[in-house]
């Protein structure tokens, strides 16, 4: 099974973290997006507040594709609450992730 490392880019220095492929295609729900001044499609922002967030809140919310009118209320799994335990204290705001 494939593994990922998630590098940060606004702090070098930090060892990167490795990620499922699972909770790499779900690193969407937890960003604001690619970056967009670098336009590499594996590189994200996760701004500091927002990350931080939806660790204490422990929920993240998606709309269905099915009723865009509602959201739906997801618990944070471990793993992704690891990955956000790590973005917070090591104060990670953008990463590139790449395949191991």
């Amino acid at each position: 099974m494939a593994k990922y490392l998630v590098y940060s880019l606004n702090k070098p220095e930090i060892e990167p973290y490795e990620i499922s492929p699972t909770l790499r295609k779900q690193l969407q729900y937890f960003t604001e997006g690619e970056i967009r001044d670098t336009q590499k499609p594996d590189e994200y922002a996760f701004p500091l507040e927002r990350t931080s967030e939806l660790l204490e809140d422990g929920v993240f919310y998606i709309v269905s594709p099915l009723d865009d009118k509602h959201q739906a209320e997801i618990e944070i799994t471990d793993e992704q609450e690891d990955l956000l335990e790590w973005l917070v204290s090591n104060g990670v705001e953008h990463v590139r992730v790449e395949e191991k």
